[in-house]
């Protein structure tokens, strides 16, 4: 029952932190409206980090694991076409339904990754290594446009995806619309599927 408890506050803790570290980055967030959001006292975060860093490190470690699980779709053994559907799909709707965490991702890396970048050069790096193969091997076997560069091409992917949560504001502004709005999601995801697809693809994707 204790350790139910202490992972409900724990996790109440790392939801009340990236809620303030999504705004404000990490220099500008405050230990002590973390703990009032995730309504416990300051000294109460000691019990589980050992200071602000260790709490930021968590928080986008966290995001990061979320961020490259629809990865794991280069190894299925599905068709192309398929993959990229339902990894757009995927990465559209983590935007939708994570906008602050890939808000926070941004954030760091626009500082320049100093928290996170020897895990970016490291395992992560590693990571997309292994994904890319599958693109290469694509090509290989003529089903990826030959002009194609894996490593861009899955960069774009990245970069595209999280667009509509990182500058949702822009698309407020100018569209109207945000991925809020059950339509423009779908939107969204169609005419991201069609632009990568027609683009890259030696096939016609696969129509819905």
């Amino acid at each position: 029952m204790e350790l139910k408890k202490s992972t409900q506050k724990r996790n109440q803790l790392l939801s009340a932190a990236l809620d303030v570290f999504s705004v404000y980055g990490f220099n500008g967030a405050s230990l002590d409206e973390i703990a009032q959001l995730a309504h416990m006292h300051k000294s109460n975060i000691f019990y589980y980090y050992e200071n602000k860093e260790a709490l930021y490190v968590e928080v986008l470690m966290s995001v990061l694991q979320k961020w490259i699980e629809p990865l794991q779709l280069f190894e299925s053994g599905l068709a192309p076409e398929e993959i990229l559907t339902q990894y757009i799909t995927q990465k559209i709707e983590f935007s939708r339904t994570n906008p602050k965490a890939s808000k926070l991702f941004a954030l760091e890396i626009i500082q320049g990754a100093p928290y996170i970048q020897t895990v970016l050069k490291g395992s992560i790096k590693k990571h997309v290594k292994r994904k890319l193969k599958v693109l290469q091997q694509w090509q290989a076997e003529g089903k990826m446009a030959a002009h194609i560069d894996p490593e861009l091409f899955v960069l774009n992917l990245w970069s595209i995806t999280q667009s509509y949560a990182d500058f949702d504001a822009q698309f407020a502004a100018i569209l109207g619309k945000t991925l809020r709005n059950r339509s423009f999601h779908q939107r969204a995801i169609q005419h991201t599927v069609a632009m990568l697809l027609h683009g890259s693809l030696t096939s016609p994707p696969v129509q819905e």
